[in-house]
């Protein structure tokens, strides 16, 4: 059987929620030893979020904290404890990465800033995500993925120019997950450098930031010392999500080519050459006429048909399919997106796998998600050498 990419690296997981959690998911699905560090009794707060099975709450049973930590191992230790903190220092000894996202005082404040655990160990990549990062003003400040939506410049750029601004991606904590794909990457980028230098990094990721880099157009626009205007306007498309006969489709004209394409799909061949509706611009100045006589035609026709006249005219149509629809859209299945997981409380639960296809070293699920302090025997027996009569103990005392 083939290695997968990451086979050899050792993680140590002391986040919680989103953001770390994605970042570590992203090492272990690629075969690195990831072994997620819990708190006694109440664990990682997803395991509290749910999705839960028949919606009852079960630490062991959140389809949320599942999918964010398949392949881990998992164990539970109270670092507000001495023994505590011995555990977790010889678990770092030989670690090649650790991922936190606490707020920035709080490793140091526990002993445990990167000053400290490089000096046992040298090698080890640190790599700590916050709100606002670990320097600045507002590094200490408290934040929501709504807070940091607002700050990296997401809310004021989304909805109608004339109703109020809109949090982007709903209930979905996009942010995190953009934060995540990102720590993991720097992360990586870190290791590699470590071949050459035979040193750890610390690295500081800030979710705002991440954020930030979202919104790359308006940032340079505004950059421009000669533009006569900045970029204040919110972003619109006209056609954008459409509703039709049957349903919804996507329509996105980005270029005069497409537009002139759109009107003979549509057969609106007056239209290709009316400066009232050629470019964006104007197309928002006579919205009115535009949708008026643009919705007639949506509504006499079906998702699947205006999906074939956009083959043929090579006009940029797709469907918006409910997420039951995705599980089962015929390049997804074809593709192997989705996996089925099978969950020793949960069942079989079938969760998005990776957006990418690796020809020697893949991507896969190899465990599911850990039980509470599932592996607290095989890693802190096996590993350290404690035995199952002092593992005993450390749980009536509450270490672990």
């Amino acid at each position: 059987m083939k290695g997968q990419a990451l086979n050899g690296l050792k993680v140590i997981d002391l986040s919680w929620h989103i953001a770390g959690p994605y970042c570590t998911k992203l090492m272990a699905d690629l075969g690195a030893q990831v072994i997620k560090i819990e708190r006694p009794e109440l664990g990682d707060p997803s395991r509290q979020e749910g999705p839960f099975p028949n919606d009852k709450p079960n630490l062991n049973a959140s389809a949320l904290y599942g999918y964010l930590n398949n392949n881990k191992q998992g164990i539970t230790l109270n670092l507000k404890t001495e023994r505590g903190l011995e555990i977790i220092k010889k678990l770092i000894c030989d670690a090649d990465i650790l991922v936190e996202n606490f707020s920035p005082k709080v490793m140091t404040g526990l002993g445990l800033g990167y000053e400290e655990l490089k000096k046992i160990n040298p090698r080890l990549v640190m790599t700590s995500i916050s709100n606002f990062g670990q320097t600045g003003k507002y590094r200490d400040y408290e934040a929501t993925e709504l807070i940091t939506q607002a700050m990296s410049g997401f809310i004021s750029s989304i909805g109608e120019p004339e109703r109020e601004p809109l949090r982007a991606g709903g209930a979905l904590r996009m942010m995190e997950y953009i934060t995540g794909a990102f720590a993991a990457m720097s992360t990586m980028a870190a290791v590699a450098d470590r071949r050459r230098s035979g040193e750890g990094k610390h690295v500081d990721v800030s979710i705002t930031e991440c954020g930030l880099l979202q919104r790359s157009y308006p940032t340079v626009q505004n950059s421009f010392p000669t533009s006569p205007s900045k970029h204040t306007q919110r972003y619109v498309m006209m056609p954008s999500i459409e509703k039709c006969k049957d349903g919804y489709i996507g329509i996105n004209l980005l270029t005069g080519k497409h537009w002139q394409d759109f009107c003979l799909m549509t057969e609106m061949y007056d239209w290709i050459d009316d400066p009232r509706f050629t470019t964006l611009f104007y197309r928002l100045q006579h919205k009115e006429i535009f949708r008026e006589r643009f919705d007639k035609w949506l509504m006499q026709h079906t998702r699947e048909e205006i999906i074939q006249l956009g083959a043929e005219w090579r006009v940029p149509v797709n469907p918006v399919p409910t997420f039951e629809e995705m599980i089962s859209f015929p390049q997804y299945k074809e593709r192997e997106f989705f996996v089925e997981v099978d969950h020793p409380v949960m069942g079989k639960v079938l969760q998005p796998g990776a957006p990418f296809h690796m020809s020697e070293t893949p991507w896969k699920i190899n465990s599911p998600a850990p039980l509470l302090g599932e592996h607290n025997s095989r890693v802190l027996g096996d590993e350290l050498g404690i035995s199952e009569t002092e593992l005993q103990i450390l749980q009536a005392e509450r270490v672990i």
